[in-house]
């Protein structure tokens, strides 16, 4: 039986439609040492397809590294960002399940901040199907640091709307590698390197990147400033550590997160 391809998950689409302006200015990047990493993972020129692409963040870094990007991304207001930034890059409107790219096309596929949201069979036989013979699959994750107190009082304070939605930081993700089916497709188990990325940032960009959340973007204007008047609560509180320069300007802890296998 053919497995046929499923639409976005509701809260990405909605959430993500909604926000894309958001997304784009306060969504971390990565570090460099992250990217480094990816490149020297593959050749130098080399195809690769660029799996929820949301903006253009994870496609930016590649285009200018030199290699050749397809960016996949099914949200329109996220791909029109995207282009409007990368007019070059080939940007498709398509989805992790059928990706409408030729088979063995590519010499990698990268899914940046977003696996997460379509972590099934479908996807790993989609990334199969277009990837050349030994091509690499790559997942990767920023997530903030809970190292620093304030970081952990405010997730506290945002991650309590998180209730039905797959995240990366609940590990259902990691489900599908589990499957015998993966293990005839990939070289299991994943790769794993880590990076601490000190993220620099403004006062000012703190609640639109909690805003840009997909979950947090679906809330009521109400609840959303509601949730504001909390998250600046514990900023302006000095016993969580939370320090800024005269023009808000500070560094964002995060951990990054990236992981990888090989076309069998």
């Amino acid at each position: 039986m053919v497995e046929l391809p499923r639409n976005p998950h509701e809260t990405a689409a909605h959430g993500f439609q909604a926000q894309a302006d958001s997304y784009d200015l306060a969504r971390p990047r990565y570090p460099v040492e992250a990217i480094n990493f990816i490149v020297a993972l593959v050749h130098s020129g080399a195809k690769i397809a660029d799996v929820g692409a949301g903006t253009g963040i994870m496609t930016t870094f590649l285009y200018e590294a030199g290699l050749d990007v397809s960016a996949i991304e099914p949200v329109d207001n996220m791909r029109m960002k995207l282009q409007d930034q990368l007019p070059t890059v080939h940007a498709i409107k398509a989805t992790a399940w059928d990706t409408t790219l030729p088979d063995a096309s590519q010499d990698a596929v990268i899914m940046a901040q977003a696996f997460h949201w379509f972590d099934d069979l479908n996807t790993l036989k989609e990334a199969h199907r277009i990837l050349k013979p030994g091509g690499k699959l790559i997942l990767i994750w920023n997530m903030e640091s809970k190292q620093a107190k304030w970081v952990e009082a405010l997730r506290s304070l945002y991650e309590r709307y998180d209730e039905a939605a797959p995240q990366y930081r609940k590990g259902y993700w990691q489900q599908v590698f589990s499957e015998p089916t993966a293990a005839q497709l990939f070289r299991l188990p994943l790769t794993h390197q880590n990076f601490a990325y000190d993220m620099p940032c403004n006062k000012a960009l703190v609640m639109p990147r909690i805003v840009s959340k997909s979950y947090i973007a679906v809330l009521p204007k109400d609840e959303q400033d509601k949730l504001a008047t909390q998250v600046n609560a514990v900023l302006d509180n000095p016993s969580y550590g939370f320090t800024c320069d005269d023009q808000g300007n500070f560094i964002y802890p995060h951990d990054t997160d990236l992981y990888w296998c090989e076309k069998i």
